[in-house]
């Protein structure tokens, strides 16, 4: 199934905003110096942000609206803690959630703490990003 369809379910229960301006997607890009997964471009375009349940650990998500995302990775010194990382939200509490793009593409998605924030204390949630969206709006499984 693809991104926006899955998005588009209304059994996700998540709460959705409106969608990313383009240009700020485009300007995003630019100062990153990297191409963003095109499953995360497509959330951007359909929700920028949003928080909900999550069907994996931390069990719930925060994502940060497109104009937050380098003020925030900056503000917790995500290239200087976690070289290679991007934050991409939170859950809301003491775990961001994370690109992981010192490899190859897709790139896996982990929750690292805030708090001691080190690479050694990653943890795997999803193989990637359309694989995160699965979880989006779902329970936790016990």
């Amino acid at each position: 199934m693809n991104t926006l369809d899955i998005l588009k379910d209304p059994s996700a229960k998540w709460e959705r905003e409106p969608p990313a301006v383009s240009e700020a997607i485009q300007v995003l890009i630019a100062k990153l110096g990297v191409q963003l997964p095109a499953d995360y471009i497509t959330l951007l375009g359909y929700s920028n942000g949003g928080e909900g349940e999550l069907g994996v650990e931390p069990g719930w998500f925060y994502l940060w609206p497109v104009e937050e995302l380098l003020k925030f990775n900056k503000g917790y010194n995500v290239e200087e803690s976690i070289p290679g990382f991007l934050g991409f939200g939170s859950n809301g509490g003491g775990e961001m959630l994370a690109f992981d793009m010192r490899g190859d593409k897709p790139w896996n998605i982990f929750m690292i703490p805030f708090i001691g924030m080190q690479v050694e204390e990653a943890i795997l949630i999803a193989e990637d990003f359309n694989e995160f969206v699965h979880f989006m709006g779902r329970e936790l499984e016990s």
